[in-house]
């Protein structure tokens, strides 16, 4: 027993060591699948994916014909492709969010900074105004609060229709007893055959495998175009062929069904989609707003000019013809310093922009930051190509000629 445990260890790591170069081996075919899917016959697409194909036809649905993945393979793509689901980006802590908020920012801290100058004065320099720092700090924390409550709750809102669209159930064809089984779209993997129908979400990027006549998909959330495109499940021919992006036999996840019925077979999920491609290119640090750039921009100007007339005042005190104390000197240049602060324009923009959103909200426009309603404000000349992102993707008369 002794000498056969170091030998049952190194084939438990060279067992491990083979499954990671088989996984990796597999990512990297279907890697190369995904580049060419559109162009596949059925033969190729099952040897590419590892499904069964020849028999899925539109023809064939509810009869004993098997088609689609098997239950082991199933488990053994879960594990190598995991769940159909984009990686969230990396989210902070709520209350670290709540602490940014009260105490960050540049305006924030020099409205602190005003807070701790006047609580010296107070407690070491015979200063008798504790009410004006109490009430400051106040004013700080509630005005960081209502912008935090508010974003945390959009944010919610947020992650509450996305929990909604990664619920929805999708008839998947498995060898399984030859059933059609309703899954949710996150438990799909490469390989498997689902069954779309009119107004159903595409919930990967998926190869039409067969449709009905006239099927329409809408496509504005990847190319902006508004107008339904025909769907057809002829492999993509010529030489060269046209790219995957005009491929009339491909879905992408995110786009809709509008009109038909179609038999497809799925060849990327979560983060190896088009629209997880899309997100981890633009999955970078946030830009700074235009208010946040305007009120950093004011703040250093109000920081130059009270440093300037608090600087005279000690001036002016120091050769003034009646000496005072030191401690009455720093008072009057830091009663000059604070009077410059305009301690309640961040409770003011905080309070406006909540009221900007709430009034958004009534039109059905979710805020996340409320910071972006000004951002939004500022825009003067919106240009262009598309419209089927920007509006419903309907046309209405408005004029009569």
């Amino acid at each position: 027993a002794p000498q056969r445990a170091p030998v049952e260890g190194l084939f438990e790591r060279r067992t491990s060591v083979e499954e990671r170069q088989a996984a990796a081996a597999t990512r990297v075919r279907h890697a190369q699948a995904r580049r060419s899917v559109h162009t596949m016959q059925a033969l190729d697409l099952e040897a590419a994916l590892g499904c069964r194909l020849l028999t899925a036809e539109m023809s064939v649905l509810g009869s004993e014909e098997a088609f689609g993945l098997s239950e082991e393979i199933v488990a053994q793509k879960q594990e190598i492709f995991g769940k159909n689901r984009m990686t969230p980006p990396p989210k902070p802590n709520v209350w670290w969010l709540l602490i940014k908020q009260v105490f960050g920012g540049v305006f924030n801290t020099l409205l602190w900074i005003c807070v701790v100058c006047e609580l010296l004065l107070a407690m070491f320099m015979g200063g008798d105004d504790l009410t004006t720092p109490i009430i400051l700090s106040g004013v700080i924390m509630l005005s960081g609060l209502l912008q935090w409550w508010t974003e945390q709750r959009a944010e919610s809102m947020m992650n509450a229709l996305q929990g909604m669209q990664a619920s929805e159930g999708v008839s998947t064809y498995r060898i399984r007893a030859n059933l059609c089984v309703e899954l949710p779209s996150e438990d799909l993997v490469p390989g498997d055959v689902v069954l779309l129908e009119a107004g159903q979400r595409v919930p990967a990027d998926v190869r039409i495998v067969d449709c009905t006549y006239g099927a329409l998909a809408e496509s504005s959330a990847i190319t902006g175009e508004s107008v339904p495109e025909k769907r057809t499940s002829v492999p993509a021919a010529g030489d060269p062929p046209p790219t995957i992006m005009d491929a009339t036999n491909v879905l992408w996840s995110g786009t809709s069904v509008v009109q038909g019925r179609l038999l497809c077979v799925v060849f990327g999920t979560g983060d190896d989609t088009l629209l997880g491609q899309i997100a981890s290119k633009i999955r970078c640090s946030r830009t700074r707003s235009s208010l946040e750039i305007q009120i950093e921009h004011f703040v250093h100007l109000i920081a130059i000019v009270a440093t300037c007339v608090s600087a005279l005042s000690l001036l002016a005190n120091l050769l003034a013809p009646q000496k005072e104390s030191m401690a009455t000197m720093l008072t009057n240049a830091a009663t000059a310093f604070f009077t410059q602060v305009p301690e309640g324009l961040m409770p003011t923009v905080t309070l406006c922009l909540m009221i900007a959103s709430q009034k958004m909200a009534t039109r059905h426009v979710l805020v996340r930051r409320i910071d972006a309603v000004e951002t939004l404000g500022c825009v003067g000349i919106l240009c262009s190509d598309k419209t089927g992102t920007l509006t419903s993707g309907n046309m209405t008369a408005t004029d009569i000629v």
